[in-house]
């Protein structure tokens, strides 16, 4: 976005670097915010049209407009704005995978990695993300279609993964929040019935959601925190997908105990989760630091994860790859 300078040896220096991304970044996810792209789904407008369908300023749409012209999310032609190449290209309202959801959740994250430097010196964030949902809501409805939309690129290589014992007929989704990975065993295994355990507004579109399938009738809603609430028993699949990097040592080590205690012999329970390798991996240090901005917790390693299951006196423990960056650890009771 900047270049302040041409000299070859001063390439991606912090300025042009950081500053520039930080720019990039910013106007994107405001545009988004403001409901740009959604204005301009209905056709091209002019920059007076633009601002008034969001309810803008016609300077401060032009400053954010002008940006995401630059960088290919919208078009700018004849004095109209429309929606370019990168916005055709993610942001399609009619395909499964819209990403608008993720835009709108990083605009949340930036407001959230603001307060990172405090965070770091005091060993946690100042309110974790349940907290912030509690006076934000919307944020938190933000972030469970950004996990839909993102469970939609592996959904279906996961399911394909998880070792269902043979003729289960009871699953506890605990943090299932969107729906998506539970409806997909209800889709392939016809037998099952299940049961969502999340926080109220994490599954404020879910019950629409499973009406929309058809599977009302076998999956039921119950509202309420996974890390407190009585989790019941005679489950044969246990499933916490991408939870556990949201919560302490300590708090794993009891969640998972207490899922293996709502098991039937036989039964198991399944983490999805983005695993720490012995080596720095780029992906998993940044999603860490974001973890950590977030509820100041962290990712987790397989030796750690496999600790917890062992203590838990789970029978066996198994770590299945996927294509992705994250992967299984099955444990069977």
């Amino acid at each position: 976005m900047f270049k302040t300078t041409t000299d070859a040896d001063l390439a991606g220096n912090p300025i042009d670097e950081f500053i520039g991304n930080s720019i990039k970044y910013a106007a994107v996810t405001a545009a988004a915010k403001l409901g740009v792209f959604t204005a301009l789904r209905e056709g091209p407008k002019t920059l007076e049209e633009l601002a008034g369908a969001i309810g803008a300023s016609v300077d401060g749409t032009r400053a954010v407009a002008d940006v995401a012209a630059v960088l290919g999310w919208l078009e700018l032609s004849d004095g109209r704005y429309a929606t370019g190449p990168l916005a055709e290209r993610w942001l399609d309202t009619d395909s499964v995978l819209d990403f608008t959801p993720a835009l709108l959740w990083a605009y949340e994250l930036t407001n959230v990695l603001w307060e990172l430097p405090q965070a770091v010196r005091d060993g946690k964030p100042a309110q974790s993300l349940w907290e912030r949902w509690a006076d934000k809501p919307e944020a938190g409805k933000d972030f469970s279609a950004y996990m839909k939309v993102k469970s939609r690129l592996t959904v279906d290589s996961i399911t394909e993964a998880v070792p269902v014992p043979e003729g289960a007929q009871r699953l506890l989704d605990l943090g299932g929040s969107h729906g998506l990975h539970t409806m997909a065993f209800c889709r392939r295994y016809p037998e099952l019935t299940a049961t969502i355990l999340d926080l109220p507004e994490a599954l404020a579109n879910t019950g629409a959601a499973l009406e929309a399938e058809g599977l009302a009738d076998r999956v039921s809603l119950r509202r309420g925190s996974f890390l407190t609430e009585d989790l019941g028993e005679g489950y044969d699949v246990v499933l916490l997908f991408e939870i556990v990097h949201n919560h302490t040592d300590e708090e794993n080590r009891d969640l998972i105990a207490r899922a293996a205690k709502a098991l039937r012999p036989g039964g198991k329970i399944v983490v999805l989760e983005d695993v720490r390798g012995e080596k720095l991996d780029e992906h998993n240090a940044a999603f860490s630091l974001a973890m950590f901005a977030c509820s100041g917790d962290r990712t987790y390693s397989l030796p750690e994860i496999t600790g917890w299951m062992e203590d838990a006196d789970l029978a066996t423990v198994e770590h299945i790859a996927l294509p992705s960056s994250v992967s299984l650890v099955v444990g069977t009771k």
